[in-house]
């Protein structure tokens, strides 16, 4: 009998060739990926993947493993000749279909490395070690390396190789970009060649690789959209341009630009937030090729309604998730974060993003200036970007001239601002009024004039938000579509729909533009919506710029009508979220950018370059980081030269921000809340918990989940999986509605987030 693979029957020679299969697609469809590995390391990444390929499973003919593997082929066969079916009736029909394998207390991963540890280099080793994510510093991974009885010392001895690798990280950041490529390379690409051959061979779908793909639809191009694709040379592109010029597509030319001239083979477009990553992926989902979104959350932009259909389009959608997770779509919409979060290394697949994000072109859209914990993170992403030659473009209406000094910080000498100056000295808005408040009440009379025509309001805080919504409900009996981060996911698409239908492009085309939206900071950008008559709680001038780029935003032969609320509390100015939050003294503390937008901001007319020079004047000089910025920032580098290799003892969630030592922002940590206890509590395997999380919960700061508990708006409860179970929080009843999301009312203090 021939050596087995799987439980199933297939035999290690027909999976090893079917993984050879899969390796040899990648290297037919990724050209430029082996063109650059070879440039940065000097190695055949082809003939690498190849050597990882046909000896990854050498391990398989191990006599222990052999004997398992065979015992749980015969109780399909034995399942199989009772009942008939295929191997997937009997998973379906089975709850362990691998008894004996589970028993037998070997990783035929450690014993293939053993095989071929003195005749293969360390990257191929390491990829081997490393393909079922177990090259990892957990007590229960590195156990079944050091003290696997069925391995002897040879188990150690491959782990000490490792071990020994991993601890060479004197190397500075740069170099250790370049050492990690090489191996993350072949690591990276040996996981999905033999993840794609196994559903293959289970006759189940796999994504095709698709090449980036874009036509512009438009005849001519628009002035941003040629200083765009007139400098897709430079390493590094800061284009300035007014909101609504056309930056998404000038994005797009400048990406293809970039892949039409070998720079690239894929674009990555990093956006503030995951709201504003949503919206944009639906957006330019026309007009490309294919476009991915990294983070869970998008799951509900895409492929929830279809997912539910059956099994198989569930597997489907999942399956195309995952591609654009691992950044392997020809245009990934992702968060800032979460690209971050890849070089933290703290889980197996950011070791194949990280790669991947080497071969891409990268396009980050708004970058918040009056936050330096983040700016400091964005240069150490940067860095690494300069350390592969991947070209970047920061694109924003709001690029102040001093933040030059802080691109060149890491590599781009020869950089400057491109701005599109075509229609700079229009009057696109007039700051009408400039109003203290403490209480909505105090707003009356301008509010009132709000239900007169269709009006957009931005409220600093949920809590303002609700009680604008409050007021107008109470008042006049009006229910304003109120949208902020306390939706759960379905909702949130359902309110950005609400908002297109009222106050869209083609709302206003066909004259029936109407209502009143109440926004929080999600609402600045990518949402394509306009009124002529907006409210404002004041912010530092570069989001303040974009919010006023909301006004009149597809006719420009008006000028909008913009008034700014400076909030109180106790008679003084409550500036959350721009700002620090007084432990101490238990009372916000407003940032400069805040005040100095307060002190300059007056009652006259504003064009693009009255904005421009506002903003020059605000961050005339950025301040040095923060030294808890600084050391943030810091700890990121350390994770990444510390986790290159072998991953570390505490890993991460799929959508974390943060690990144990890090963070992306300077946010307490989020905590998933569900809007109602769910309507079961075993769930057949964790990924059908998730995906029940994923549908029904909001993510709220820790501080204000036990806010919640004590106050008893939210409680605590137990699901169950198999054997394990987690402990969830849940909203009570009449604290969730679709209609204003998960609210506090009758709290005695504002949150601190939108």
């Amino acid at each position: 009998m021939e050596y087995l693979a799987k439980s199933s029957g297939i035999t290690l020679k027909q999976h090893t060739e079917n993984v050879m299969s899969e390796g040899k697609k990648i290297v037919d469809s990724y050209p430029f990926v082996i063109e650059k590995y070879y440039l940065i390391t000097g190695r055949d990444l082809a003939k690498r993947l190849e050597g990882a390929c046909k000896f990854h499973d050498e391990g398989k003919k191990h006599p222990k493993w052999q004997s398992a593997c065979v015992s749980d082929y015969q109780l399909f066969l034995d399942w199989q000749e009772k009942y008939g079916g295929t191997y997937k009736d009997f998973e379906k029909a089975v709850n362990n279909t691998g008894p004996n394998l589970m028993k037998a207390d070997i990783r035929h991963e450690i014993d293939s490395v053993i095989q071929f540890m003195n005749k293969l280099p360390p990257p191929i080793l390491a990829a081997i070690g490393a393909h079922h994510g177990k090259l990892s510093a957990y007590d229960r991974y590195k156990n079944k390396w050091i003290d696997n009885t069925n391995l002897g010392k040879d188990g150690k001895k491959a782990w000490d190789l490792f071990e020994k690798l991993s601890n060479d990280f004197a190397l500075s950041f740069r170099k250790m970009l370049k050492r990690h490529y090489e191996f993350a390379g072949v690591r990276g690409l040996l996981q999905l060649a033999d993840h794609r051959a196994s559903i293959a061979e289970n006759d189940a779908f796999i994504p095709d690789y698709i090449p980036f793909q874009y036509d512009f639809k438009f005849s001519d191009r628009r002035p941003v959209q040629k200083i765009a694709e007139d400098s897709w040379q430079d390493d590094l592109l800061l284009l300035r341009a007014p909101t609504g010029a056309g930056k998404t597509d000038a994005a797009l030319l400048w990406a293809k630009k970039q892949i039409e001239n070998k720079r690239a083979d894929r674009l990555i477009i990093a956006m503030p937030t995951r709201f504003t990553s949503n919206a944009l992926a639906i957006n330019i989902a026309e007009t490309l090729s294919d476009t991915g979104l990294y983070h869970s959350s998008s799951w509900f932009k895409q492929f929830h309604v279809k997912a539910k259909e059956s099994k198989e389009a569930r597997h489907e959608a999942k399956m195309y998730h995952e591609f654009a997770r691992r950044l392997q779509t020809p245009v990934t919409v992702a968060t800032i974060d979460h690209l971050l979060m890849c070089l933290s290394l703290s889980r197996e697949d950011h070791h194949a993003i990280a790669f991947n994000l080497a071969h891409s072109c990268v396009v980050i859209d708004e970058a918040d200036f009056y936050d330096d914990f983040t700016q400091a993170n964005i240069l150490v992403l940067l860095e690494a970007l300069h350390e592969y030659k991947v070209p970047v473009m920061i694109m924003s209406a709001s690029l102040p001239q001093s933040s030059l000094k802080m691109y060149q910080s890491v590599g781009y000498q020869s950089v400057e601002i491109k701005e599109d100056q075509s229609d700079y000295l229009r009057s696109r808005c007039e700051v009408k009024s400039i109003s203290e408040y403490e209480k909505v009440d105090d707003l009356s009379d301008l509010l009132t004039q709000a239900i007169h025509q269709p009006t957009i309001i931005y409220a600093n805080t949920v809590d303002k938000a609700v009680a604008f919504y409050d007021w107008f409900v109470a008042k006049f009996n009006i229910k304003p579509i109120i949208y902020h981060s306390r939706f759960t996911e379905p909702d949130k698409l359902k309110k950005e729909e609400l908002l297109i239908k009222h106050l869209g492009k083609d709302a206003w085309k066909d004259g029936t533009a109407s209502g009143i939206a109440i926004l929080t900071q999600i609402g600045e950008m990518s949402i394509n919506i306009s009124a002529d008559f907006m409210i404002s709680d004041v912010c530092p001038i570069d989001r303040l710029i974009q919010r006023a780029g909301r006004l009149c935003r597809f006719d420009n032969k008006k000028i909008g009508e913009l008034h700014v609320l400076i909030p109180q509390k106790n008679t003084a100015l409550y500036p959350a979220p721009y700002g620090s939050f007084d432990k101490t003294k238990r009372s916000w503390v407003a940032g400069y950018p805040i005040i100095k937008t307060i002190e300059l901001l007056e009652m006259k007319r504003y064009s693009a370059k009255n904005f421009v020079d506002f903003m020059n004047i605000v961050y005339e000089k950025l301040a040095d980081f923060s030294v808890r910025a600084k050391q943030n920032a810091k700890l990121l580098k350390e994770s990444f030269k510390r986790n290159w290799l072998i991953l570390p003892a505490a890993h991460s969630e799929v959508d974390d921000t943060e690990t144990m030592f890090w963070k992306s922002r300077d946010i307490e940590k989020q905590v998933s809340v569900l809007k109602e206890f769910p309507d079961k509590s075993y769930y057949y395997s964790y990924m059908d918990w998730e995906s029940h999380k994923n549908e029904h919960a909001i993510d709220l700061p820790a501080y204000q989940v036990r806010k919640g508990l004590k106050n008893f708006k939210i409680s605590e409860g137990k699901v169950f999986f198999k054997e394990d179970e987690e402990t969830i929080y849940y909203a009570n009843p009449d604290v969730y509605s679709a209609e204003a999301g998960l609210i506090f009312r009758d709290d005695d203090s504002s949150d601190q987030f939108p």
